[in-house]
């Protein structure tokens, strides 16, 4: 079973409109990977995540909501290895290490490219699952930032599609001083995968940018048995 079509589900404000359209319903039994809080809105085959302080938080740290039981009865998370403190890991959970440069397809013993953001690691995961070959839809992949005057009035604006506070609510400097068509711009190697980044506004240029009434025309109707999917996502990595 190599799926060859993947939906991956940021967390960016503009899953809002896809939400309006029924994007829940939409995308159910599909090849769905969620990062971070949007496993709460989402039915999904995999969860990845980067922060240890979003898996297991901490009274010291403040910043990150507890979720720690309710990660435990998820399905199969996949997180960047960025602790090793095995024994806070729920058996559904697999830590895979990570690298700053893009490894193409067939190969992820060394590592996964994430740059700094688990959503370039969950796009990188799903090429590899796929053996490069396929569709990816990037929702909510909008790396917003502020204009020159909302910066000068030190504005806070809207970043994400749910109202869960957390260390990046609201935050938008790492935005502001990367420039995300850098990190993005190795898989634009990949010949015989289609990236779509379904935000027109999305300051990432990489991809072909759609709305959602164009991503559900084009979406097909095959779906899976999540179980099987699972299986053969443990398997692979």
């Amino acid at each position: 079973m190599i799926p060859n079509e993947c939906i991956i589900c940021g967390g960016g404000s503009s899953i809002s409109e896809g939400l309006i359209l029924g994007l829940k319903d939409r995308i159910k039994d599909k090849f769905v990977i969620v990062l971070n809080y949007s496993y709460k809105y989402f039915n999904h085959s995999l969860l990845c995540f980067g922060d240890k302080e979003f898996y297991k938080s901490t009274k010291e740290d403040g910043i990150y909501p507890d979720i720690y039981e309710e990660l435990g009865k998820l399905p199969l998370i996949i997180g960047m290895k960025q602790f090793n403190d095995e024994r806070i890991l729920h058996p559904n959970t697999i830590l895979l290490p990570t690298v700053d440069h893009y490894n193409r397809r067939n190969n992820i013993k060394n590592g996964v490219y994430c740059s700094f953001l688990v959503g370039i690691f969950a796009l990188s995961l799903a090429i590899y699952l796929m053996e490069g070959k396929g569709t990816i839809y990037l929702l909510g992949y909008d790396w917003t930032k502020r204009n020159e005057e909302q910066k000068n009035n030190n504005e806070k604006i809207d970043t994400h599609y749910y109202n869960i506070k957390h260390r990046g609510t609201q935050w938008t400097n790492g935005y502001e001083v990367h420039d995300p068509n850098f990190y993005f711009k190795s898989f634009e190697k990949e010949k015989e995968i289609k990236i779509y980044n379904v935000s027109p506004n999305s300051n990432i240029n990489n991809f072909e940018k759609i709305d959602y009434k164009k991503m559900f025309e084009q979406i097909s109707t095959q779906t899976f048995n999540q179980d099987e999917l699972r299986n053969y996502i443990k398997t692979k990595v």
